[in-house]
C-alpha cells in the first residue's frame, strides 16, 4: 500500500463496539416512516468523523475487486475506451462495434489514436459545421449525429458487458457501509456499479426515492425502477428511510430513462433493466463532449444538491476521479463559495502524482495546518486502510 501523509488532524481516539441490532431497529423504524437520527462517517485509524463527500470518477469502477481477474473487456477509461470496445464478445450485436470502428476508420484514419472526450467533441464540432455551414444541395442528413448516438449505444454494451448486471464489489461494499446518511456520493461514472452496492448494502440509509437530488417515479409502472434500487427488507419489501445517503450522478446514468428538458418539476423514471433487449437504448447522460448538457433540464436540481454537500463537507475522498484541466464544471464547482469552510481530511485514490496535485492546487483555499492529506495508489489499498465499518456515530453538533 502506498500511503503518504502531508497534513496532521489532531483528533481524540474514538471507541468502536458494534451495535448490530440498533442498526436492524433503525431499518425498522425507517419502514414505518418514523423519523431517523442523524449519523456521521468515520474512520477509526485515524480518529476522523464529519460529513463526508466521495467523488467517483471512471477509475473507481477500473478498480473493483470483480475487474483484477478480467480477461475481457474491462470497464473504460477515457483514454482506453476502444480498445476495451474491440474486447467486448460475441454475446453483444456484432453490428454495433463494426458500425463504430468503420465510422472512426472512415472519418479519422486508420491509425486513429481518439479518447472518448475527444471523439466526441471532435464529433459535436463536425455535426455544427455541418449544420451552420451547410452547402445548397447536400444531403439533409448529419451523419455526425448518427455516429455520436452509435457511440453512446457501444458504451452502454461495454458497461454491461465489463460491470455486469449484478456487480459484486467488496470494496465499493465496504464504501457503503462507512457511509452515513448524511454523506454524499458525487459520481461521474455511468455506470450502476455504486447503486447496486447502495442497494445490497445500504439498509437504513438509501433512499432511491429522494437519493439521487432529484425525485424520482414511485407508483404504478413508472416506479418499478425505483422499487427495483431501493434495499429491501426481510419479506424483500422495499425500504425507504426518511434520510438517506445522497448519490448525485453529475452527468447522468445509464439506469435513468431519458428525461425531457422542459420537464418542470424534473422527475426521474429509473430503469430496472439497463441493456440490450430489443432495439436501442434510451437512457439519460451527459456524454463526455466539451458542452455537457448540465446546465438546463434534470441536471440543475442535481448540481445544486452537489454544491450544498461540498459546501458543508468536513473531508472529501477521490476516488479514480483526476479532475481534469479541461473539466471547468466541476473546477468551478469546487471553487465557487467565496468563504469555503476548511477541510479535516482529503483522501485522493489516484496513482498519478500529476492528478493528485492538481487536486491539492484547486482545493489549497479549503486545506489548512489542520488538514490531514492522504494518497492512495489503488481502490484496494484504501479498501485495507478503511477496514471494517464500526456503528457510525451520532453527531456531536
Amino acid at each position: 500500500m502506498n500511503c503518504s501523509a502531508h497534513w496532521r488532524l489532531n483528533s481524540d481516539p474514538i471507541p468502536h463496539a458494534r451495535h448490530p441490532a440498533r442498526h436492524a431497529a433503525a431499518e425498522a423504524a425507517e419502514r414505518e416512516g418514523e423519523s431517523a437520527d442523524l449519523f456521521i462517517m468515520r474512520i477509526k485509524h485515524i480518529g476522523f468523523k464529519g460529513r463526508t463527500i466521495i467523488l467517483l470518477g471512471a477509475g473507481a469502477t477500473r478498480g473493483a475487486e470483480f475487474v483484477e481477474n478480467t480477461a475481457g473487456a474491462m470497464p473504460p477509461l477515457d483514454r482506453d475506451f476502444f480498445t476495451q470496445a474491440q474486447r467486448l464478445s460475441a454475446n453483444k450485436p456484432k453490428i454495433l462495434l463494426d458500425t463504430l470502428i468503420s465510422d472512426v476508420v472512415r472519418t479519422f484514419g486508420s491509425n486513429f489514436s481518439l479518447t472518448m472526450e475527444g471523439y466526441l467533441t471532435r464529433l459535436e464540432q463536425l455535426s455544427h459545421v455541418l449544420d451552420d455551414y451547410r452547402f445548397q444541395g447536400r444531403p439533409p442528413t448529419n451523419r455526425y449525429q448518427r455516429m455520436r448516438d452509435d457511440f453512446l449505444q457501444v458504451l452502454a454494451a461495454l458497461l454491461d458487458e465489463s460491470v455486469g448486471r449484478e456487480p459484486r464489489c467488496k470494496y465499493h461494499q465496504r464504501l457503503v457501509e462507512h457511509l452515513a446518511n448524511t454523506d454524499a456520493i458525487l459520481s461521474f461514472n455511468y455506470d450502476w456499479l455504486i447503486d447496486h452496492a447502495l442497494m445490497q448494502f445500504g439498509a437504513g440509509k438509501w433512499n432511491p426515492r429522494t437519493g439521487y437530488g432529484v425525485p424520482t417515479y414511485t407508483q404504478g409502472r413508472r416506479g418499478v425502477g425505483t422499487r427495483y434500487w431501493a434495499c429491501k427488507d426481510a419479506r424483500n419489501r422495499p425500504m425507504y428511510p426518511s434520510r438517506t445517503i445522497q448519490l448525485l450522478k453529475l452527468h447522468g446514468s445509464m439506469n435513468w430513462f431519458p428525461v425531457p428538458q422542459d420537464r418542470k418539476p424534473s422527475r426521474l423514471e429509473l430503469r430496472k433493466r439497463w441493456w440490450h433487449q430489443n432495439g436501442r437504448l434510451k437512457f439519460e447522460i451527459a456524454p463526455p463532449e466539451w458542452n455537457k448538457p448540465t446546465r438546463s433540464g434534470v441536471y440543475v436540481p442535481v448540481w445544486r444538491a452537489a454544491r450544498k454537500a461540498l459546501m458543508n463537507a468536513n473531508a472529501l475522498i477521490f476516488i479514480g476521479y483526476s479532475l481534469p484541466e479541461t473539466d471547468l464544471p466541476v473546477q468551478a464547482l469546487l471553487t465557487v463559495e467565496e468563504t469555503p469552510k476548511p477541510l479535516k481530511l482529503l483522501i485522493v485514490v489516484n496513482p498519478d502524482q500529476t492528478s493528485r496535485q492538481r487536486i491539492r492546487s484547486v482545493l489549497q483555499r479549503r486545506l489548512s495546518n489542520k488538514t490531514r492529506v492522504l494518497s492512495f495508489n489503488q481502490l484496494k489499498d484504501f479498501h485495507r486502510f478503511l477496514g471494517d465499518a464500526d456503528e457510525i456515530d451520532h453527531p456531536t453538533s
